[in-house]
């Protein structure tokens, strides 16, 4: 989960923009990051939940928010309370870019 900033930086080189045009859309657009993995019997589960956010030098990275074990166990990590605070409508001041949830 961590490595997705980096790979949406590709992607977007190769659109022509540039690191801080991306991070500056990514910071504005997302607010969570679902990884999925697939498991042995090739059936796709949620394996992270994470929150983007964005460090002192404007660039954005990822904070684990959940964490799902293959068995169903859920482990929040450090961003829970501000998933949970977004998913019940927050008044936006969760929001990395300060503008308001849609």
């Amino acid at each position: 989960m961590a490595d997705v900033p980096a790979r949406l930086e590709a992607l977007a080189a190769g659109a022509g923009l540039d690191r801080a045009g991306l991070h500056s859309r990514l910071g504005a657009a997302l607010d969570a990051v679902v990884h999925l993995v697939r498991g042995p019997d090739g059936r796709r589960r949620v394996a992270e939940i994470g929150l983007f956010t964005r460090g002192p030098d404007g660039l954005v990275g990822t904070e684990k928010a959940a964490e799902f074990a293959p068995d169903g166990r859920m482990r929040e990590g450090p961003a829970w309370p501000r998933l949970v605070r977004l998913c019940a409508g927050g008044d936006g001041t969760d929001r990395i870019d300060g503008g308001t949830a849609r």
